[in-house]
């Protein structure tokens, strides 16, 4: 059987470790897989896949052999969210493209509509009377109803959000909610009703958090404040309804540090029981039966995703899990009758693969390798530590190691990038990481840790480091000094490299200890904080935004100057290559030439790459690859091939 060959396949390459580098070149090509859907019969697949350094849309048919090719770009500069079937003929495309609006870049969504016998088709909405620029806000895709959806826009004001009844082949549509005040996100119960308000409360210019919540009761055209449910505040998280109209899922600490899920009954106004808590991780989302609408489960991220059914409650992909032990094994998307479910297997050490098992006889056939250029087998080992900050906390963590290292006693004296994440506010996983596998296969150990202010270990320790960024510095010098005094790293073959935040990371680290890096490496990192702020009051709610952000992490301007790479670059004195996209709406290109500028007055020595038409991401293959090139041959010329064991 298929199922019997993949899992050996999967197993036992992975004490094979062939020594082999994969190219630079290999690491820039975008993922040979960004999304898949089944059609609701089960009869046709449409994959968002790489062709040839461009994304595009290809449709299969389900054992057809010879088939005529049926694919699609999607356009340059275009990138892909998400894809699913509307229905069994048409495919719906979820895109997103970075522009500049009077000079500020932003994201600009919207849905593509493809026809898929055809595959000729078009964009689903839009309007050329002002600038929308979300075109893709899916209130519900009403799965008893598959010639419509429900999408939130306003053809009045790109701030508003009515909810519209939308055909998904014309782009017809008519409305059927007028938007509320402060409304940003609606929420539909199992029948396809609006049932839920949320958003924060508009002002011109606040600094304040203010959240407004209605609700409408099941069946009656009457909102309802949320002060009218007690229990139930403005800001509270929002999961699902049960199959249960009157049935809310919200998130709630219940006293406890972690968040956790539980049933909030509408009619009873009141908690009615609990579904999930866990006492170490915050829930992260649920799981819904397709067929019956019910909630069957909840997922919260330990090292991976993990996923709890609750009661006697068996699927497919809980089969799946415990064949593929060692993996992770995320749900794609399943046919409307439920046996064939798309899903993709992979682990820290393997980009994994696209499959599809039918749930009748737990036969698997493999669609598509995620990232074919980047073998297993070539990759390093990742495996799960922690090590104490400076006043003892405990910082989880996670080692990458070389390719030819296969043994804990060979951990001593390597070369070691310190890779924090971005964010700040987001985290990092035992998942493929193809940065982390970049440096392992250049030689080098990698070091990436979870420092306080990292998401999904509770309220605690979000705050720690969210109302204090000085602290998240010192836990990254912390796991540096902890490397250097275990023996594990070489104390003169060090780099700090990051994304974004973790550029950001990167850069104040070799600032303030340049005794500890040999280089330093950022790609799209913040350089100056008082800009970042100016940046971020650009947007709606940015004033919010910059508060909640940047400004409750420093008690002074003067903190902020200190901790603003751009303040100090004079100070730096290790090797920097410092990377940016000019088209970049999360990180301004401007933070790149406010510290090209500023590093005239350092003696240390750059280099600078900079990629026009490009967003946060490096999402064009071409200058991804560009990207990775120009890094390999840095950590060349900072650390010679005779000191790094490839």
């Amino acid at each position: 059987m298929r199922f019997l060959l993949f899992i050996v396949v999967l197993i036992v390459i992975a004490p094979c470790r062939v020594v082999s580098a994969p190219t630079a070149d290999a690491f820039g090509t975008l993922p040979n897989v960004h999304d898949a859907a089944i059609s609701p019969d089960g009869k046709q697949i449409a994959i968002i896949v790489n062709i040839r350094g461009q994304y595009g849309v290809r449709v299969v048919t389900r054992g057809k052999k010879d088939e005529e090719l049926r694919a699609v770009l999607l356009g340059e500069g275009v990138k892909p969210n998400w894809v699913k079937w509307a229905n069994n003929e048409r495919v719906l495309v979820g895109l997103w493209q970075s522009v500049k609006y009077r000079t500020v870049p932003i994201t600009v969504r919207f849905i593509y509509t493809l026809d898929a016998s055809s595959m000729k088709g078009k964009t689903l909405i839009k309007t050329d009377e002002f600038l929308r620029q979300d075109n893709s806000d899916v209130v519900d895709f009403l799965e008893d109803d598959p010639d419509h959806i429900l999408m939130a826009f306003s053809d009045r004001n790109q701030l508003l959000d009515d909810i519209h009844r939308v055909n998904v082949r014309t782009g017809n549509y008519r409305i059927i909610e007028r938007t509320k005040p402060h409304v940003q996100n609606w929420y539909t119960d199992a029948r396809g009703e609006p049932r839920v308000g949320q958003g924060l409360v508009d002002r011109t210019v606040s600094k304040e958090e203010e959240w407004n919540l209605i609700i409408r009761d099941a069946d009656e055209d009457r909102w309802r404040k949320a002060d009218e449910f007690p229990g139930l505040e403005a800001d509270v998280p929002i999961f699902a309804f049960t199959d249960n109209p009157n049935e809310l899922v919200i998130g709630d600490r219940a006293g406890r540090d972690t968040l956790g899920l539980y049933v909030y009954d509408l009619v009873e106004k009141k908690i009615s029981r609990e579904l999930f808590h866990h006492d170490t991780y915050d829930a992260r989302g649920l799981v819904v039966s397709k067929r019956s609408g019910k909630v069957i489960g909840a997922q919260f991220v330990a090292d991976t995703t993990e996923t709890v059914m609750f009661e006697q409650h068996d699927s497919t992909l809980s089969r799946m899990r415990s064949q593929f032990s060692d993996y992770t094994v995320d749900y794609v998307d399943q046919s409307d009758d439920g046996p064939l479910v798309l899903f993709k297997v992979s682990n820290a050490y393997d980009p994994g693969a696209l499959a599809i098992v039918d749930g009748s006889t737990n036969e698997v056939t493999i669609l598509s390798r995620i990232r074919s250029e980047l073998p297993s087998e070539e990759m390093g080992l990742v495996s799960k530590v922690t090590y104490p900050a400076r006043d003892g906390f405990e910082i989880p963590a996670y080692l990458t190691l070389p390719p030819s290292i296969t043994s804990s006693a060979d951990i001593n004296n390597l070369p070691f990038v310190v890779l924090p994440h971005g964010g700040p506010y987001a985290r990092t996983s035992k998942r493929f990481d193809y940065f982390a596998q970049f440096f392992a296969t250049r030689g080098f150990a990698v070091l990436q840790m979870n420092f306080r202010g990292s998401a999904g270990y509770g309220k605690d320790f979000e705050d720690a480091g969210r109302e204090n960024w000085v602290k998240i510095q010192d836990d990254v010098e912390d796991g540096t000094r902890w490397l250097i005094e275990k023996g594990f790293a070489d104390p003169d073959r060090i780099c700090i490299a990051g994304w974004s935040y973790g550029g950001y990371a990167a850069l104040i680290g070799a600032i303030k200890a340049p005794e500890l890096y040999a280089c330093a490496i950022s790609m799209a990192g913040v350089t100056d904080l008082k800009d970042m702020i100016n940046d971020i009051e650009k947007y709606r709610f940015g004033s919010i935004s910059a508060q909640n952000f940047v400004l409750r992490g420093f008690d002074s301007k003067q903190a902020l100057a200190e901790n603003s790479p751009v303040k100090r670059a004079a100070e730096l004195k290790v090797p920097l290559f410092l990377a940016h996209g000019e088209a970049d709406p999360r990180v301004h290109f401007d933070q790149f030439t406010r510290m090209k500028r500023a590093l005239k007055k350092s003696s240390a020595p750059v280099t600078y790459m900079q990629f026009d038409d490009e967003d946060h991401f490096l999402s064009n293959q071409e200058n991804r690859q560009a990207f990775f090139r120009g890094l390999d041959e840095f950590l060349s010329a900072v650390v010679s091939e005779d000191q790094v064991s490839q």
